[in-house]
């Protein structure tokens, strides 16, 4: 459907900095001439990309000194400094807040994300981790719904060849044999003990002769999920996303994992607030005796700080522009690395527009993959209709694509374009719409390429003593809160070690 220019929704892009413009619409829609041009925003990264492309100044000397200096308060950072409290250290964020891409928002009183989504306890480690957290997750009910056609088939994917909702595929005969016989040939496959050889083996090579709406599927649920089609995906992920994840609990909060950052933050001691360091960007780590001298940006001034130890969890992707002389090897793993650029798109409608289930994937949409619903731990199907409502939608985009979320006009066009689609999914959908919230990531997703796990993974995050490295990108097949967090724990094990 097109959009038509005769009514005006509220459109806020980037992170919470509101603004109102013409967003048009099919539907009544709340009506208003636009009150203002957009001013439209996204992450800070003006001292990121001066530091990677050499325009900096002169840097100073260390004007103090500390035991550990933390880089990044995404979730591995802030678990990183939890482990550190008793020590001297500092936490240095580029952003104005904790969280990373784990961020939550509010629109009229309801939460909502901005990146990560749920979790699953996958070790003892992590259960323990989110108790000490007072993490009070809730369990996602339903497995993935899907739309083939136009026919949406609620809680379809549970990995089981044996599932009799592949009956009511509207596909002939031969394409419901085919998913079944993909579906059983998944059983036998040992991931363990293929892990390595799996892990270096496009997932692609498992869709020759399946029928094609398969590859349809997990070419729109890897992007979604860990930032890659299937060419470009380790099998050692894809196989266990596809078989054994629906078996798997995962939970949420209502508004996603964002929440978990908001929780955390809120449960820190005042005395370590102190220690973070918003609006900070640091631009060099650098060893120098048995330390390293971090350089950073702040107010547009460059400072420096002396530290017995450093812990990167920042992304690899700016972690080997900062940290000076890293072995060959380990600064190849890290440029070897891809990362997604990324969009999350909330959609606010001023009443109960969807219910079907939590992660509803419209097969074939070109402007976003699939759609959660922001409250689904707490209402499953049992909302109030007439209560508000905010569907998420997941936009991740090519490599190639990056630049596209620094053009504000190509920004708005593909959020258009995203309602637009999401409204043929949801007849009547836009008369509800009150406001949409765009994030935009340029480099959000750690893509799980082939090599990934055991190579890439393994070379980048070796110690390069006084430095260590954490971060969701230094273990797991997936980009995780869990994992970041555990990453980061064990970086602050090792510099502490060193101190």
């Amino acid at each position: 459907m097109a959009l038509s220019r005769r009514s005006f929704i509220k459109w806020v892009l980037g992170s919470g900095a509101a603004m109102a413009c013409p967003f048009p619409v099919a539907g009544e829609g709340p009506k208003g001439p636009p009150t203002g041009s957009p001013k439209l925003g996204g992450e800070q990264n003006a001292a990121c990309h001066a530091a990677r492309d050499g325009k900096l100044p002169a840097f100073p000397p260390p004007s103090q000194s500390v035991d550990v200096v933390v880089v990044g308060a995404g979730p591995s950072g802030y678990a990183t400094a939890e482990a550190l409290r008793g020590s001297d250290y500092l936490v240095f964020e580029k952003e104005p807040v904790v969280g990373g891409n784990a961020l939550a928002e509010t629109w009229n009183g309801l939460d909502y994300c901005t990146g990560s989504a749920w979790a699953s306890v996958f070790s003892p480690e992590v259960d323990a981790l989110f108790k000490r957290w007072k993490l009070d997750l809730k369990p996602i009910k339903g497995n993935d719904t899907l739309c083939f056609d136009g026919l949406w088939l609620k809680d379809f994917w549970d990995g089981k060849a044996d599932s009799p909702l592949i009956e009511h595929m509207p596909y002939p005969d031969s394409v419901k044999k085919g998913v079944r016989g993909w579906l059983k040939g998944l059983e036998s496959i040992d991931l363990e003990s293929q892990k390595e050889k799996l892990d270096q083996t496009p997932f692609s090579e498992f869709f020759k002769g399946a029928p094609p709406i398969l590859k349809t599927y997990w070419d729109a649920f890897g992007p979604s999920n860990w930032g890659a089609r299937t060419e470009h995906t380790s099998a050692y992920l894809g196989l266990q996303a596809a078989r054994d994840w629906p078996g798997t609990e995962s939970f949420s909060f209502e508004g996603g994992l964002g929440v978990v950052s908001r929780v955390v933050w809120a449960n820190t001691p005042e005395a370590d607030k102190k220690r973070y360091h918003f609006n900070t960007t640091v631009v060099s780590v650098e060893r120098k005796g048995k330390g390293a001298v971090v350089t950073f940006m702040k107010d547009g001034k460059l400072e420096a700080v002396a530290a017995k130890a450093v812990v990167m969890a920042s992304p690899k992707y700016v972690t080997r522009r900062l940290v000076r002389d890293l072995p060959e090897a380990q600064d190849a793993a890290m440029a070897a690395m891809r990362y997604a650029p990324y969009a999350v798109i909330n959609a606010c409608f001023t009443k109960r527009v969807w219910n079907l289930g939590y992660d509803n994937w419209p097969l074939g949409t070109k402007y976003f993959t699939d759609f959660v619903q922001a409250d689904w731990v707490t209402n499953q199907e049992n909302g109030n209709p007439d209560k508000p409502q905010i569907l998420t939608l997941y936009a991740p985009m090519e490599e190639k694509e990056r630049a596209d979320l620094l053009d504000d006009e190509e920004s708005l066009y593909r959020a258009e374009k995203a309602v637009e689609e999401l409204a043929r999914f949801i007849p009547g959908c836009v008369d509800h719409l009150a406001e949409v919230r765009m994030f935009r990531r340029g480099h959000a997703m750690p893509m799980s390429i082939p090599g990934w796990y055991t190579k890439l993974q393994p070379a980048a995050r070796a110690d390069h003593p006084p430095v260590y490295f954490a971060h969701s990108d230094s273990a797991g097949e997936v980009s995780d809160v869990a994992y970041a967090a555990l990453n980061g724990i064990e970086a602050a094990k090792k510099a502490l070690k060193h101190v």
